[in-house]
């Protein structure tokens, strides 16, 4: 079945008692290569590797590096879904950090990247690294195998698979924030939480 288009936002709180270390997430429905409109799954790519990708993406700069207010940041895209498919933003709180304040903060990256854009060297950075961790994907006997399958399985076709670099290479900033702004909404997302029992207690009363 299919995710219904979202109205407003959802929260969810998930608290254990032996939960060590909070965490917090946010799933935004989001378009897969078989549901795209203009490229967005592309952009998208290019748009988390640029949000979360890794030590050089601007969330765990900003929140781990810079601010240290997180122990953790960053965001997960994969186009390969039959239906529509999720965008997902997550961090885990340093000591002294309450789950709420890292969400605000990270909140706040996604606004400044919905008002600013991106620059320049960003959209290069992550379109190359895109590509150069695809093709280092494919090299192995299995890599291939399971990229192809995967996507074939998703509604994908050969021809598609083979010309994902091309349509990474043609992705523009215009096109990152387009997809961003498309997609980033707070309507079209579920926020979660994972507590200790007694800190979600307090985040729900």
């Amino acid at each position: 079945p299919v995710e219904p288009s979202g109205a407003a936002e959802r929260l969810v709180v998930v608290r254990h008692p032996d939960v060590q270390q909070p965490s917090w997430q946010r799933y935004y429905l989001a378009p897969s290569y078989r549901t795209l409109t203009d490229g967005e799954p592309y952009a998208l790519q290019v748009l988390s590797e640029i949000l979360g990708g890794g030590s050089t993406g601007r969330l765990y700069r900003a929140l781990v590096v810079e601010r240290r207010v997180a122990v953790s940041a960053g965001t997960g895209y994969s186009g390969n879904d039959y239906d529509e498919t999720r965008f997902v933003v997550y961090g885990a709180p340093a000591d002294g950090t309450d789950p709420e304040a890292l969400g605000a903060a990270i909140e706040a990256e996604i606004d400044r990247l919905l008002a600013e854009g991106i620059t320049d060297k960003e959209l290069a950075d992550a379109k190359r690294g895109l590509v150069t961790a695809a093709v280092y994907a494919r090299d192995s006997v299995g890599g291939p195998a399971r990229a192809l399958g995967s996507a074939l399985t998703a509604g994908r076709t050969i021809a598609g698979v083979e010309a994902w670099p091309d349509r990474i290479a043609a992705v523009t900033a215009e096109d990152v924030l387009h997809a961003a702004r498309l997609v980033l909404r707070p309507d079209r997302s579920v926020t979660g939480y994972l507590l200790p029992a007694e800190r979600a207690a307090e985040l729900t009363q």
